[in-house]
């Protein structure tokens, strides 16, 4: 197994974890270690994901030129 992989995605969950702490979507008991997500709703986080994520796409095609003849 490749540990640095393994440790970088532990890294990424601990970051994505304290993001959803730090939004209010979620809570995190320092005394238990227990992350709690609240509930939220799915079909609204793909509504506004699909936009985000193709504005995002949009600015990386820009930045490195796709399309350009």
């Amino acid at each position: 197994m490749n540990w640095n992989l393994a440790r970088g995605l532990v890294y990424l969950a601990c970051l994505a974890a304290s993001g959803l702490a730090m939004a209010g979507l979620a809570d995190f008991d320092l005394m238990t270690g227990s992350f709690d997500l609240r509930p939220f709703n799915l079909y609204a986080l793909t509504g506004t994901a699909g936009g985000v994520v193709s504005s995002a796409l949009a600015s990386i095609a820009l930045w490195r030129g796709w399309g350009r003849k």
